[in-house]
This record gives C-alpha cells, sequence and structure tokens, in this order.
C-alpha cells in the first residue's frame, strides 16, 4: 500500500489558496485580532497611531501589538525570531497580512510604547470584568523571582565591596613583599613580570571597586548592577539570583491576574494596600478582601490596608487566626454616616477614632484605647555627631552599635561596618553584614546576623549582651559601658483583633501559584530580555497578557469571545 502524497512544491495554481482558510475559527489569533483592532491606540498612548504625511509608508502599531501578543503567548519573544515568523507561519501571515517588519522595527515598538502595552493588559482585563469573568470575591496576592539581564559576579553590595576591597589589599601588600624578597629566593613560580603584572592589576580592580563603593555611599542605595542598573540581588528556590521580585494578585474564582505590581524588592513585606488598592478600584466594590502568605507579614501595611477597604488575610507564623492591628489615636467625634460609609477617608478616621466601621463589624473586634511607652536614648547621640572615624570604632568596642550618620553605616562591637539593607515601613532604617557574621561568636542581636535597626535621628544604641554596670568594672576587670541616660515618650493607640479568613486563606496556595507555574514552566517566561524597570513592566504586562488570554479562552471559547469585541 503507498503512502499519502502531498501536493507537488513546483506546481501552480490558477486561483491561490485563500489564506483564512488555514487559520481555523477557534484558533487564539482571531482572539488577539479582535481585540487589538477594538482599541483606541491614542487613549492608551501608541506612538505613530496616525500615518506620517510625508516619508516612507510605516506599521501600524495595531499589527507590531498583535505580533508581540502571538509571541508571547507562544514562548517567542526575541525580535529576531518574531521577525522569522513573519516569514515562516502561517498564524503570523494571516495576522499580520503577510507584513514582514525588521527585527529592529520589532525591537523599536516594544521599547518606545511601554507605558501602552502596560495599559493595554489593563484594557482586556476590563473587557473580561465586561464579560461577568471575574468573580470579584477576593484575590490572592504573590511574589515571584524574575531573572533580569544581570549576572551575579555584575552586582556590588557595599558589604561585598568591603569584602572584596579588603582581600584585595591582601594580595597586593602579599605581592608587594614577594617583589622586595624576589632577589633572595630561588624557585619561584612568578616571575617579576608576573608579579608586577598581577599587582597592577589588583590594584586596577581595587580601584574601581572604591569607585563603586564611593557611588553607592554618595547614592544611598544599597547595591549596584552594572548591566541592569534597577535589577537587585535577591534570594529565589534555586538560589540567589540578580532580577526583579513581581507581585501578582489573581482572582478566586477565575484565576485570572486581576492586577501586578513590579518590585525590585528582595522581599515581600509591605505590598498588599497598594497591589489591593488599584484591583479594588478596578472591581468597584466597597471592600476588597484579600490573601497572602507569612511574608507579607507587616503590621503598618495591614493597618493601612484596613483604612483603604481592604481586609488582608495574613497567614500568621504562629498559625493563629486573629492578628492585632494598631492606629494612632485621634479623638473625633464619628457620625453615624462616617460609620456606615466605605470611604478610605471614612475608614481612617473612624479606626483612629477608635470606633469600628460598619463595613468591618464581624471582622475587627476587642478595641483598647491604651498607652504605648518607649525609652529613646539621648545622651550620646550628639557626642557620635563629634566623633572622629578611630573614636566611633573605639565607642563601638565598649558594647554599641555607633552609626556614622555621613557615610550611612554602622559600627558593631566587632569592629565590622553594617550597611543599609532596607528601610521598613514604619521609618526604620535596617542595617546588615552577613560575611562579617559568618565567623562570628559574639552575639550582638537578636538576629542570626547583625541586623540592627535605628531611627533616622538615632547615632546610638547598647548592643545585645553588653549590659551596663552601676559600677565600671565587671568580674573579670573588662571596663564596662556607662548606663545611657533614657528619655520615656508616651503616645495613645487603638488595637484591634482582626478575625482572618481561615477558609480563604487555606485557598491561597492553590491560587498564587497557578499563574506562576503557567508562566515559568510552561511558557519558560522565568526571565527578562528587558533592562530597567520600566521595560521590565511593560514585558510583565505581556507575560501577564498572555496568561488572561489562556484563561479566558478556556473559560469562555475563542468565537465567544470574539463575538462579544465586535
Amino acid at each position: 500500500m503507498a503512502y499519502k502524497k502531498g501536493e507537488d512544491r513546483r506546481q501552480r495554481t490558477l486561483f491561490p489558496d485563500c489564506i483564512d482558510d488555514y487559520v481555523e475559527q477557534d484558533s487564539p489569533v482571531r482572539l488577539m485580532d479582535a481585540f487589538v483592532d477594538r482599541l483606541d491606540m491614542e487613549r492608551l498612548g501608541f506612538q505613530r497611531f496616525v500615518p506620517a504625511d510625508t516619508g516612507a509608508p510605516g506599521y501600524d502599531p495595531r499589527d507590531l501589538l498583535k505580533l508581540y501578543t502571538y509571541g508571547y503567548y507562544y514562548e517567542v519573544r526575541s525580535s529576531r525570531k518574531l521577525a522569522r515568523q513573519c516569514l515562516i507561519n502561517i498564524e503570523v501571515m494571516w495576522l499580520l497580512c503577510k507584513l514582514t517588519p525588521d527585527f529592529r522595527t520589532i525591537s523599536d515598538f516594544r521599547k518606545d510604547n511601554k507605558e501602552a502595552i502596560e495599559k493595554t493588559f489593563r484594557e482586556f482585563n476590563r473587557f473580561c470584568l465586561g464579560e461577568k469573568l471575574f468573580s470579584k470575591s477576593f484575590v490572592s496576592i504573590d511574589g515571584s523571582k524574575f531573572k533580569a539581564v544581570n549576572a551575579k559576579d555584575r552586582n556590588f553590595t557595599l558589604n561585598k565591596l568591603d569584602d572584596r576591597i579588603a582581600r584585595l589589599d591582601q594580595n597586593i601588600d602579599r605581592y608587594l613583599r614577594e617583589l622586595d624578597e624576589y632577589d633572595a629566593e630561588e624557585g619561584r613560580k612568578l616571575s617579576k613580570e608576573e608579579l608586577e603584572h598581577k599587582l597592577e592589576e589588583c590594584k586596577e580592580r581595587k580601584q574601581r571597586y572604591e569607585g563603586y563603593r564611593e557611588l553607592l555611599e554618595q547614592s544611598g542605595d544599597k547595591q549596584i548592577s552594572l548591566t541592569d542598573p534597577d535589577s537587585r540581588l535577591m534570594k529565589a528556590n534555586e538560589g540567589f539570583c540578580v532580577g526583579y521580585n513581581p507581585q501578582v494578585a489573581v482572582d478566586a474564582e477565575s484565576h485570572l491576574i486581576a492586577g501586578f505590581e513590579m518590585t525590585n524588592s528582595p522581599t515581600d513585606h509591605g505590598h498588599v494596600t497598594q497591589l489591593s488598592s488599584e484591583i479594588k478600584q478596578e472591581y468597584e466594590v466597597p471592600v476588597l478582601e484579600a490573601t497572602a502568605d507569612k511574608g507579607y507579614e507587616c503590621p503598618e501595611d495591614h493597618a493601612n490596608a484596613l483604612a483603604s477597604g481592604i481586609v488582608p488575610n495574613v497567614i500568621q507564623r504562629d498559625g493563629s487566626c486573629t492578628e492585632e492591628v494598631k492606629f494612632d489615636y485621634h479623638e473625633a467625634e464619628i457620625s453615624d454616616e462616617q460609620k456606615g460609609s466605605t470611604k478610605p477617608e471614612d475608614l481612617k478616621a473612624c479606626l483612629e477614632a477608635g470606633v469600628i466601621p460598619d463595613a468591618y463589624k464581624d471582622i475587627l473586634t476587642d478595641v483598647k484605647l491604651v498607652e504605648e511607652k518607649s525609652y529613646v536614648a539621648d545622651i550620646a547621640d550628639s557626642d557620635v555627631l563629634k566623633m572622629t572615624d578611630a573614636e566611633m570604632k573605639a565607642k563601638a568596642a565598649e558594647g554599641y552599635f555607633v552609626r556614622d550618620a555621613e557615610r550611612n553605616f554602622i559600627y558593631c562591637p566587632q569592629g565590622h561596618m553594617l550597611r543599609q539593607k532596607s528601610i521598613k515601613r514604619n521609618g526604620m532604617i535596617r542595617y546588615c553584614n552577613k560575611l562579617a557574621c559568618k565567623h562570628c561568636k559574639n552575639k550582638c542581636t537578636t538576629a542570626d546576623f547583625k541586623e540592627v535597626d535605628f531611627n533616622k535621628d538615632k547615632l546610638i544604641i547598647l548592643a545585645r549582651g553588653y549590659k551596663p554596670q552601676d559600677s565600671d568594672d565587671s568580674d573579670d576587670g573588662r571596663a564596662k559601658p556607662p548606663r545611657q541616660k533614657r528619655t520615656k515618650e508616651v503616645k495613645k493607640v487603638v488595637k484591634y483583633v482582626l478575625h482572618l479568613d481561615e477558609n480563604k486563606m487555606s485557598q491561597r496556595m492553590c491560587l498564587s501559584e497557578h499563574p506562576f507555574g503557567t508562566l515559568k514552566r510552561s511558557l519558560g517566561q522565568y526571565y527578562f530580555l528587558l533592562k530597567g524597570i520600566v521595560k521590565v513592566t511593560a514585558e510583565m504586562a505581556l507575560f501577564c497578557l498572555s496568561y488572561n488570554m489562556r484563561r479566558a479562552i478556556n473559560m469562555k471559547g475563542v468565537p465567544a469571545l470574539v463575538a462579544a469585541l465586535r
């Protein structure tokens, strides 16, 4: 029996086949075509949405947007690969009506329309809202690390630079010593010229690292990335990587991505309120419930969320289903209208006055007005400003953390420098030095590493384990630091017990991990091709758009969606 045979490649036909016949009616490209044709390109801010009167004709931005939508849907993101798809892919030929833009035109479109591409994702979400694909019940928030175009060797933190410079100083001293002793020794492994070459390399590298350190100290940044300046070193499941930490909110029932926020923060702390507020506005609901994992634990952010009409069901580290939230007390008369309102300004006024709004009557309980006392050491701060670098080190050796406000680092009792790690939501500045703590046996703080928090106006605090005594000498004869004078501060706060929804928190993992698993594993979108947080935001918008299109097609089908768009 013979095999099936195709047509002769050299056979000519009088009436060519219609290209539309090659594209199935339920093909996703038909949805992409209908969706982009419906967009208002001027309102979204696309460049060259009106053709120029003179010069060679350009490409319609709609056609290039269709090409990128197709590419990110089918794992083809490179501009060169997209240009090739225009020549070999029948669906792309149908989508672009056989246009063949070159790779540079394709690349420039994505670069020049960053904000408009992000708005396109939100426009598709509005269409899905109109089709009632979003449940609007609650959202689950999570973050995931995506690699940037920046190798770890081209990322430097201040602690890393301090360590590298210290090692280079040791190498320079060793090479200088070996050069001095060169004539008196025999049988050396390196020649004099090789030693001089290595010495020059070390000096050049040290000068470059000192330049990076000076730049960081002047700018106040914590790290520098040489290829993608906005990317940051952060811990991922596979170890440390240089990248971004986008925050994604997933709709509970549909699993559609309701919104995202691009960040380069290594942790998830404090990202519930901002992302949820944007989604609440899109959903047009009076109160939005959100759930997140333990990484989002931040009392100040949760209080801000409640004041914005968002209920933060954040999983607690101790496994409990309640959380204490507090607000600075402001005495005020609350009207019944304010109590029944869901406007953020009215919610905040009620919570700060110690009144539970009607919207939270089953969520917040146990109102308490209490006074909080805090002690501030004020004797040594003014003296620290007058200290030299050597005097700061000597003071730190007595059992203090001493802050150099001008250069923005801390001296610990062991003489190591702690650099700024982050600024907390309450304004406290966190300093640490993990490299110095690896082999340090002295427990100066309660953290595993030397992590200490300083108020922006604070310059010296007592280290843990160095308890001042009334006498100047200890039992072993070692001098003890004098007792710090302390000033007591008292302020009134309102405390509430927030009752968390255990059912919503138990669904979190099934919701939050779904999009990231699809994007990273199924679509291979675990890294970015562009540089800079603005461009990366546009690329993340294309990630989320391709994911939401897949979900919408699975829920309703291509023909029904296309009919709704026309």
